[in-house]
């Protein structure tokens, strides 16, 4: 084989390679284009409202956004003022006798919306990373009596963890009838009383059989004894 010969085979060779190295770029772009990426939520929305007697509606949320702008919309249908307060705390169920205002000056707040009375407040935050914390009422004593709940960013909350039933009270009904019902007892104890001693007035034992002569009517009583006569004079 002469040297010009086995020239143009090396030119050749090289050109193949090259070409076989083109398309195996083309080919890696082509298979990167046609790949569907999957993307984060850059937004979301949440609505809670804050219900008689001390609780939220819903007491949950699962799968919120991470890494978001999350808009809030704080309903209170109260007339108390509340909060939506998000503690800062990741994975935590706060004890019912914790001092939450504490809690939120320590670990801070994700979000945090007033409600001075019945109305809608709105207000956003950036949401964090995959995990689950726990949203009160900062108001004196509403957390204590069930004002709580849920949010999970991101996955779904833990199987145990549920806000509990709020405490409901008595309620004003009761505690009218209660009143009435009261009262109606002392005014039938009075009257039994009453009652009671007419009747035994009434049964009492005669005077003469207790020893004493029993009183006449004035018109029944026995005329006076005769004056004595003088004797005649002389």
């Amino acid at each position: 084989m002469s040297v010009g010969h086995r020239t143009s085979r090396a030119v050749a060779v090289a050109v193949a390679l090259m070409l076989a190295s083109g398309g195996l770029v083309i080919l890696s772009e082509s298979s990167f284009a046609g790949a569907t990426l999957v993307k984060a939520d850059t937004s979301g929305t949440l609505a809670v409202t804050a219900t008689a007697p001390y609780s939220f509606v819903p007491s949950t949320f699962e799968m919120v956004p991470t890494n978001a702008t999350i808009s809030v919309t704080f309903t209170d249908a109260d007339t108390l003022a509340h909060t939506f307060s998000i503690i800062k705390w990741e994975g935590v169920v706060i004890p019912s006798s914790a001092d939450v205002d504490s809690l939120a000056s320590t670990h801070g707040l994700i979000f945090g919306v007033n409600a001075t009375g019945t109305g809608t407040f709105t207000g956003s935050f950036v949401s964090p990373g995959p995990g689950w914390y726990e949203f009160v009422c900062l108001e004196p004593g509403h957390f204590a009596l069930g004002m709580y709940g849920f949010i999970a960013f991101g996955e779904n909350l833990p199987a145990n963890v549920t806000p509990s039933a709020p405490s409901t009270g008595p309620g004003a009904g009761v505690f009218i009838i209660s009143g009435v019902i009261v009262a109606l007892v002392v005014i039938a104890l009075v009257l039994g009383f009453a009652v009671g001693r007419r009747q035994g007035s009434e049964s009492e034992m005669p005077a003469e059989r207790l020893g004493y002569p029993e009183p006449l009517p004035p018109s029944e009583s026995p005329p006076p004894p005769p004056m004595p006569s003088e004797p005649p004079r002389g």
